[in-house]
């Protein structure tokens, strides 16, 4: 498995989305990295419009032979051989309505979370550990570090702790992770490339395995049995 920080910041009139590869670049992550930003792209098209475009992109690889298809699809201007995987894009691109947003759901999801957390017992670190992935995963930050952080703990107290409780915090994330993707494909009816960016997977393929092992059917079989 390829492992990616992932880092939004803004400044200003602009947002720059950062995804830093962990491990050393080979032409396999290239390859895997492309197919992400794909997804990335056509998420922020389903969701803000089919208009959108980068202001910028820079990406770590070299340049591709096929240069001119990642100039169709980013619209933008691209810098190969960048120091990591930057995008460069409007603010208000970022704050427009979202077209096919409902308040009625929104506000219903709101109370499933709340109801959700209100049964949650406060000692229970590992109900702790949950919620923090429940919270993180759709802006992808899932590391075991970023939990800990964030909990004010460390690394080792982390795992100690979950230890004692019989469980582990790659369990958790799958849990978390499972609990999502069905409330996402069953309840929401989310498109399963925005169920796969949302909840860390690199590629669907990889989502639809993960969730033919929680369930035991696919997601487009499971929408239509549910």
């Amino acid at each position: 498995m390829i492992r990616r920080s992932l880092e939004l910041s803004l400044a200003g009139d602009e947002c720059r989305l950062s995804i830093r590869r962990i491990l050393h670049r080979r032409r396999s992550q290239d390859q895997s990295q492309d197919a992400l930003w794909a997804s990335v792209i056509s998420l922020c098209r389903v969701s803000i419009g089919e208009s959108f475009a980068p202001v910028s992109i820079e990406l770590a690889r070299p340049q591709p032979p096929c240069v001119a298809d990642f100039y169709g699809l980013f619209r933008a201007p691209i810098r190969f051989g960048a120091e990591r995987d930057v995008m460069v894009f409007r603010r208000e691109d970022v704050e427009r309505p979202l077209p096919t947003a409902n308040r009625a759901l929104a506000r219903h999801n709101e109370r499933i979370v709340a109801d959700y957390m209100m049964r949650l017992d406060d000692d229970n670190f590992s109900d702790r550990v949950r919620i923090r992935l429940i919270e993180s995963l759709p802006s992808g930050r899932v590391e075991a570090e970023d939990v800990a952080r964030a909990l004010n703990v460390s690394m080792r107290t982390l795992q100690r702790r979950l230890a004692d409780e019989g469980t582990s915090y790659s369990a958790l994330l799958d849990r978390a992770r499972h609990e999502l993707a069905v409330r996402f494909i069953g309840e929401q009816r989310m498109p399963v490339k925005e169920a796969t960016f949302v909840l860390g997977f690199s590629e669907p393929a990889n989502f639809s395995r993960a969730f033919k092992r929680w369930t035991g059917v696919s997601p487009t079989k499971f929408r239509q049995v549910d």
